[in-house]
Protein backbone atom coordinates (compact mmCIF):
# COMPACT_ATOMS: atom_id res chain seq x y z
CA UNK A 1 0.00 0.00 0.00
CA UNK A 2 2.97 2.51 0.51
CA UNK A 3 4.72 1.88 -2.39
CA UNK A 4 1.39 2.39 -4.22
CA UNK A 5 1.01 5.67 -2.72
CA UNK A 6 4.69 6.82 -2.92
CA UNK A 7 4.32 5.99 -6.83
CA UNK A 8 1.15 7.69 -7.16
CA UNK A 9 2.28 10.90 -5.38
CA UNK A 10 5.89 11.16 -7.57
CA UNK A 11 3.16 10.64 -10.61
CA UNK A 12 1.55 14.06 -9.41
CA UNK A 13 4.58 15.88 -8.57
CA UNK A 14 6.31 15.13 -11.67
CA UNK A 15 2.83 15.87 -14.05
CA UNK A 16 3.28 19.20 -11.88
CA UNK A 17 6.37 19.82 -12.58
CA UNK A 18 6.20 19.63 -16.05
CA UNK A 19 3.19 22.09 -15.77
CA UNK A 20 6.20 24.63 -14.09
CA UNK A 21 6.42 26.61 -16.94
CA UNK A 22 9.97 28.25 -17.81
CA UNK A 23 8.88 29.91 -20.89
CA UNK A 24 6.24 31.73 -18.70
CA UNK A 25 8.96 32.46 -16.01
CA UNK A 26 11.96 33.73 -17.83
CA UNK A 27 9.78 35.73 -20.89
CA UNK A 28 8.38 37.74 -17.51
CA UNK A 29 11.27 37.88 -15.54
CA UNK A 30 13.43 39.10 -17.97
CA UNK A 31 11.64 40.66 -20.84
CA UNK A 32 8.79 41.86 -18.60
CA UNK A 33 5.91 39.99 -21.17
CA UNK A 34 3.32 37.54 -20.85
CA UNK A 35 3.99 34.73 -23.00
CA UNK A 36 0.30 34.02 -23.52
CA UNK A 37 0.13 37.07 -25.25
CA UNK A 38 2.98 36.61 -27.89
CA UNK A 39 2.85 35.00 -31.25
CA UNK A 40 1.61 31.91 -30.79
CA UNK A 41 0.58 32.02 -27.37
CA UNK A 42 2.04 29.05 -26.72
CA UNK A 43 4.66 28.84 -23.78
CA UNK A 44 7.37 27.14 -25.59
CA UNK A 45 10.39 27.31 -26.88
CA UNK A 46 9.80 27.91 -29.95
CA UNK A 47 7.67 30.67 -29.68
CA UNK A 48 10.27 32.60 -27.87
CA UNK A 49 12.68 31.91 -30.50
CA UNK A 50 10.57 32.93 -33.24
CA UNK A 51 8.63 35.99 -32.00
CA UNK A 52 10.68 37.18 -28.79
CA UNK A 53 13.92 36.70 -29.15
CA UNK A 54 16.34 33.69 -30.49
CA UNK A 55 19.08 33.56 -27.58
CA UNK A 56 16.09 33.85 -24.97
CA UNK A 57 14.45 30.53 -27.06
CA UNK A 58 17.87 28.81 -26.75
CA UNK A 59 18.13 29.19 -23.16
CA UNK A 60 14.48 28.17 -21.97
CA UNK A 61 15.21 25.29 -24.39
CA UNK A 62 18.21 24.30 -22.65
CA UNK A 63 16.34 24.98 -19.27
CA UNK A 64 12.91 22.95 -19.92
CA UNK A 65 15.89 19.78 -21.05
CA UNK A 66 17.91 20.24 -17.77
CA UNK A 67 14.82 20.20 -15.79
CA UNK A 68 13.57 17.15 -17.06
CA UNK A 69 17.40 15.02 -17.65
CA UNK A 70 18.08 16.31 -14.09
CA UNK A 71 14.39 15.21 -12.69
CA UNK A 72 15.09 11.59 -14.00
CA UNK A 73 18.51 11.83 -12.41
CA UNK A 74 17.82 12.87 -8.77
CA UNK A 75 14.57 10.11 -8.88
CA UNK A 76 17.32 7.17 -10.13
CA UNK A 77 19.52 8.40 -7.19
CA UNK A 78 17.01 8.67 -4.40
CA UNK A 79 14.64 5.72 -5.57
CA UNK A 80 17.53 3.28 -5.50
CA UNK A 81 18.99 4.14 -2.08
CA UNK A 82 19.37 1.11 0.53
CA UNK A 83 16.63 3.71 2.92
CA UNK A 84 14.55 4.68 0.47
CA UNK A 85 13.43 1.15 -1.01
CA UNK A 86 13.31 -0.25 2.65
CA UNK A 87 11.04 2.53 3.74
CA UNK A 88 8.75 2.42 0.29
CA UNK A 89 8.72 -1.56 0.85
CA UNK A 90 9.72 -1.78 -2.82
CA UNK A 91 12.46 -0.26 -5.87
CA UNK A 92 10.03 1.91 -7.80
CA UNK A 93 13.09 3.23 -9.33
CA UNK A 94 13.51 1.04 -11.87
CA UNK A 95 13.77 1.90 -15.86
CA UNK A 96 9.45 1.24 -15.97
CA UNK A 97 8.76 3.37 -13.23
CA UNK A 98 11.22 6.66 -14.38
CA UNK A 99 9.42 6.02 -17.67
CA UNK A 100 6.10 6.50 -16.41
CA UNK A 101 7.33 9.46 -14.60
CA UNK A 102 9.04 10.82 -16.69
CA UNK A 103 6.59 10.82 -19.04
CA UNK A 104 4.08 12.15 -16.79
CA UNK A 105 6.37 15.08 -16.53
CA UNK A 106 6.32 15.75 -20.41
CA UNK A 107 2.66 15.59 -20.06
CA UNK A 108 2.38 17.94 -17.84
CA UNK A 109 4.71 20.47 -20.22
CA UNK A 110 2.73 20.21 -23.14
CA UNK A 111 -1.16 19.89 -21.13
CA UNK A 112 -0.58 21.65 -18.23
CA UNK A 113 -3.43 21.90 -15.90
CA UNK A 114 -2.62 25.07 -14.30
CA UNK A 115 -2.44 26.92 -17.91
CA UNK A 116 -5.77 25.40 -19.13
CA UNK A 117 -4.00 23.09 -21.08
CA UNK A 118 -2.53 25.27 -23.08
CA UNK A 119 1.35 23.82 -23.00
CA UNK A 120 4.19 23.95 -25.25
CA UNK A 121 5.06 20.89 -27.42
CA UNK A 122 7.76 19.99 -25.37
CA UNK A 123 10.20 19.13 -27.81
CA UNK A 124 13.22 20.15 -25.58
CA UNK A 125 12.23 18.57 -22.31
CA UNK A 126 11.10 14.91 -24.30
CA UNK A 127 14.90 15.49 -25.62
CA UNK A 128 15.41 15.51 -21.81
CA UNK A 129 13.62 12.47 -21.11
CA UNK A 130 15.07 10.29 -24.41
CA UNK A 131 18.54 11.79 -23.46
CA UNK A 132 18.37 10.09 -20.09
CA UNK A 133 17.24 6.73 -21.41
CA UNK A 134 19.16 6.62 -24.97
CA UNK A 135 22.29 9.29 -24.78
CA UNK A 136 24.02 8.73 -28.00
CA UNK A 137 21.32 7.75 -29.77
CA UNK A 138 19.65 11.29 -29.28
CA UNK A 139 22.78 13.13 -29.42
CA UNK A 140 23.30 11.72 -32.98
CA UNK A 141 19.44 12.68 -33.87
CA UNK A 142 19.51 16.32 -32.41
CA UNK A 143 22.70 16.63 -33.93
CA UNK A 144 21.11 15.78 -37.70
CA UNK A 145 18.23 17.55 -36.38
CA UNK A 146 19.76 20.75 -35.62
CA UNK A 147 22.04 20.68 -39.34
CA UNK A 148 18.79 20.35 -40.52
CA UNK A 149 17.18 23.26 -39.02
CA UNK A 150 20.24 25.52 -39.61
CA UNK A 151 20.72 24.54 -43.24
CA UNK A 152 17.32 23.81 -44.28
CA UNK A 153 14.76 25.36 -42.07
CA UNK A 154 12.83 22.38 -41.76
CA UNK A 155 12.12 22.71 -37.51
CA UNK A 156 8.86 20.23 -38.15
CA UNK A 157 10.85 17.89 -39.80
CA UNK A 158 13.30 18.06 -37.53
CA UNK A 159 10.91 17.86 -34.09
CA UNK A 160 9.79 14.75 -36.30
CA UNK A 161 13.28 13.12 -36.20
CA UNK A 162 13.37 13.85 -32.69
CA UNK A 163 10.36 12.09 -31.90
CA UNK A 164 10.27 9.24 -33.95
CA UNK A 165 13.93 7.95 -34.54
CA UNK A 166 16.11 8.08 -31.31
CA UNK A 167 14.12 4.00 -30.19
CA UNK A 168 15.43 2.99 -33.73
CA UNK A 169 19.03 4.57 -33.62
CA UNK A 170 19.47 2.67 -30.02
CA UNK A 171 18.65 -0.35 -31.39
CA UNK A 172 22.07 -0.71 -32.82
CA UNK A 173 23.30 -0.05 -29.52
CA UNK A 174 21.69 -2.12 -27.32
CA UNK A 175 19.83 -5.05 -28.94
CA UNK A 176 16.52 -4.83 -26.70
CA UNK A 177 13.44 -5.32 -28.60
CA UNK A 178 11.73 -4.85 -24.90
CA UNK A 179 13.19 -1.28 -24.60
CA UNK A 180 12.96 -0.14 -28.01
CA UNK A 181 9.01 -1.17 -27.89
CA UNK A 182 8.68 0.69 -24.83
CA UNK A 183 10.29 3.57 -26.08
CA UNK A 184 8.17 3.84 -29.61
CA UNK A 185 5.33 3.29 -27.61
CA UNK A 186 6.53 6.51 -25.36
CA UNK A 187 7.29 8.38 -29.25
CA UNK A 188 3.68 7.72 -30.37
CA UNK A 189 2.23 8.89 -27.20
CA UNK A 190 4.23 12.11 -28.00
CA UNK A 191 2.88 12.24 -31.48
CA UNK A 192 -0.47 12.32 -30.19
CA UNK A 193 0.41 14.81 -27.75
CA UNK A 194 1.87 17.06 -30.35
CA UNK A 195 -1.54 16.55 -32.47
CA UNK A 196 -3.58 17.89 -29.72
CA UNK A 197 -0.98 21.15 -29.46
CA UNK A 198 -0.86 21.74 -33.26
CA UNK A 199 -4.79 21.45 -33.18
CA UNK A 200 -5.10 23.91 -30.73
CA UNK A 201 -2.57 26.25 -32.76
CA UNK A 202 -4.66 25.89 -35.38
CA UNK A 203 -2.43 24.34 -37.90
CA UNK A 204 -4.51 21.06 -38.38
Amino acid sequence: MITIIAFITLLIISYFLGCFSTAKLITKSYKSMNIYKVGTGHPDTQNIYRNIDKKLGIFTGIIDFGKMFFYLFLLKYLLNYPVIIELIGENIGTENHLLILGFAAVIGHCLPLTHRFKGGRGIFTYIGFVTFFMLWPMIIIATLSLIIVIFFKQIRFAQYMIVLLPPLINFFFVRDPVFLGKMFIVAILMGIINFFVSKKLGEI
